[in-house]
């Protein structure tokens, strides 16, 4: 009797400590960083889409609005999406006159709900349909960005949907320095050769700077964009594998990357350039598809999307090669054929002042 005594004792003892020590992991509460978010005005004059950094230990985030004329920040929407990449939301059926947004991230402990710090508000004009065709109102503030973060500047069509307007364009931050921001597209926006034509290039040479510095930088941004694009001296380095000559060194608004710049940690990237490296891989969208860029199922990017084969403004072999890289991110040495088609990943530099 006195043995089973003990055993319901012990019993009892050890149902109290799962059921204490549960209770009270529950309550360590870890809370997110504080959010970082830009916010863009759309091409349609009634949007505008934010786009959330990614935040460390964040479940979600709640989006607050202060309205044109108002005085103070009432709740928009909450967005039940975890840190791990950067998230984007579009406000929608705006009126004309300027908004302000901020955002918080929130984590969950069983039922308790633990709050970060907001972010830095953000505000933009909303134009309401009218304004001058080529200007904007809009105001950016990427001062919250880092390295990693997505952004979005520009537009340009993506969806291969003309009857909906552009898109915002996506962009990874390379770099940050105290007025500058080194930025890439997260996609290719365009299936392009790299020369009309099969002969010896040079990057200043090459029909694809042209096009991406006059018909692409004329379509995607607008005067007031424009003014914040930097216009910049570039380096261009010959081949790794050959020394064939890269070239002079030309000024341009935009621009690809070189073969250095995609084995840049700094960057992200892998050092090895024949590595798989995810940071490297790229999805060409609908409307790239369409003009018949090719990506590969047996190959995903990081957020799942079908990778494709994108340009470097590094000559390959030859100097009629340039050098890509490939589905999985490696970057060969040989490059391919300058006439032949590939995805194209623009570069700029957004004057941060």
């Amino acid at each position: 009797m006195k043995i089973l005594k003990k055993v319901t004792v012990m019993a009892l003892v050890l149902m109290l400590i799962a059921g204490i020590f549960p209770a009270r992991s529950a309550q360590a509460a870890t809370k997110p960083a504080k959010a970082k978010v830009t916010a863009k005005a759309n091409d349609d004059g009634t949007s505008v889409t934010l786009t959330i950094a990614k935040t460390k230990k964040a479940q979600g985030y709640q989006i607050m609005v202060k309205k044109p004329g108002a005085k103070k920040f009432v709740k928009l929407t909450t967005i039940k999406k975890d840190g791990t990449a950067a998230r984007t939301y579009t406000a929608k059926k705006l009126e004309a006159g300027k908004y302000s947004f901020k955002v918080k991230a929130y984590a969950k402990n069983g039922n308790k709900t633990v709050w970060g710090a907001f972010s830095k508000a953000v505000t933009v004009t909303v134009k309401g349909g009218s304004g001058d065709e080529g200007e904007s109102t809009d105001s950016y503030d990427f001062s919250g960005a880092e390295p990693g973060d997505v952004i979005t500047f520009g537009s340009f069509e993506q969806d291969n949907k003309k009857e909906n307007g552009k898109e915002p364009i996506e962009w990874i931050v390379l770099s940050k320095s105290k007025n500058e921001l080194f930025v890439l597209s997260k996609y290719a926006l365009e299936n392009w050769y790299y020369n009309d034509k099969i002969k010896d290039v040079t990057w200043e040479t090459c029909d694809l700077r042209k096009w991406l510095n006059e018909d692409f930088y004329n379509d995607a941004f607008d005067k007031t964009e424009k003014a914040m694009i930097k216009n910049t001296t570039l380096k261009n380095p010959n081949s790794p594998s050959n020394d064939i000559p890269g070239g002079k060194d030309t000024k341009d608004n935009v621009f690809l990357l070189t073969y250095f710049d995609a084995i840049n940690s700094d960057y992200g990237f892998e050092e090895n350039a024949n590595a798989y490296d995810t940071k490297r891989m790229c999805a060409p969208t609908e409307r790239a598809k369409a003009d018949g860029a090719y990506s590969n199922e047996e190959y995903l990017t990081e957020d799942g999307k079908a990778a494709g084969q994108w340009w470097l403004r590094t000559p390959g072999n030859t100097a009629h090669n340039a050098m890509i890289a490939s589905y999985y991110g490696s970057l060969g040495p040989y490059g391919y054929q300058v006439s032949n088609a590939a995805g194209v990943r623009p570069a700029i530099i957004i004057k941060l002042n």
